[in-house]
């Protein structure tokens, strides 16, 4: 599968980094994977959010990108495992984060608490960014259409079940694209801390299911109902 990745995507991110024209540093994500997600019988969970704030590196360098040394993006020896490693971190705490606290409350109610970061995929809609902040109109502009041909790809090796959108709409025209159908239509609505929703929609026996980013809003309530869904008892 590492190799199957490396070699749809680093043309893709080839073809992305000659269209950022933006002169301000910005730093490319490449998706990441657990050493222990299914990659049998299309049972896994890629979580997908917004983009990230600064990565390993702000080079341009495709080479050096998908290369061997401490700066490449792609398949790092950390990939997922991180996560854990950086809880009670002085620096970036990801026990403070609740994008990382609602996916973990979620899987470890799917797979157990036992290398729960292992289990599972993460991505982002987009995969240009800058050292903080989401990226702007200008940056999001530049590198839209190659991030769909991006994820409709990782989607297409990883082949999971389930593809978690946490990212409160900025998934709408990633979803039009993944479906083929600017009008989609969502398969059923699941409510959640009274005002908000996960929405799913079934296409060719995989479930996008879309909601909102979970910071500022009832962490168990949301983990609850997305873990609900995949254990099929929502």
């Amino acid at each position: 599968m590492k190799d199957a990745i490396k070699l749809t995507l680093m043309p893709l991110y080839g073809q992305l980094l000659k269209q950022i024209t933006i002169p301000k540093d910005v730093y490319s994500f490449c998706i990441q994977w657990g050493k222990n997600f299914p990659t049998e019988n299309n049972t896994g969970i890629l979580f997908v959010g917004k983009a990230t704030n600064g990565w390993v590196t702000n080079s341009r360098d495709v080479e050096v990108l998908f290369g061997d040394t401490k700066d490449r993006i792609f398949n790092r020896w950390d990939q997922m495992k991180w996560v854990h490693d950086l809880e009670k971190d002085k620096g970036y705490n990801t026990l403070k984060s609740a994008f990382w606290r609602v996916i973990k409350r979620t899987t470890q109610s799917v797979y157990g608490k036992e290398d729960w970061y292992s289990k599972i995929a993460w991505s982002n809609l987009y995969k240009v960014s800058y050292i903080t902040g989401n990226p702007d109109a200008a940056l999001k502009k530049e590198q839209i259409e190659i991030c769909k041909k991006i994820l409709q790809e990782e989607i297409n090796i990883l082949s999971p079940k389930y593809v978690v959108f946490l990212t409160s709409g900025w998934e709408n025209t990633f979803v039009s694209h993944l479906t083929k159908d600017t009008q989609h239509k969502w398969d059923t609505l699941y409510k959640w801390d009274k005002k908000y929703e996960v929405k799913i929609c079934l296409v060719d026996d995989r479930i996008f299911m879309c909601s909102q980013h979970p910071q500022g809003k009832s962490e168990y309530h949301h983990a609850k109902v997305i873990a609900d869904i995949i254990n099929g008892v929502a």
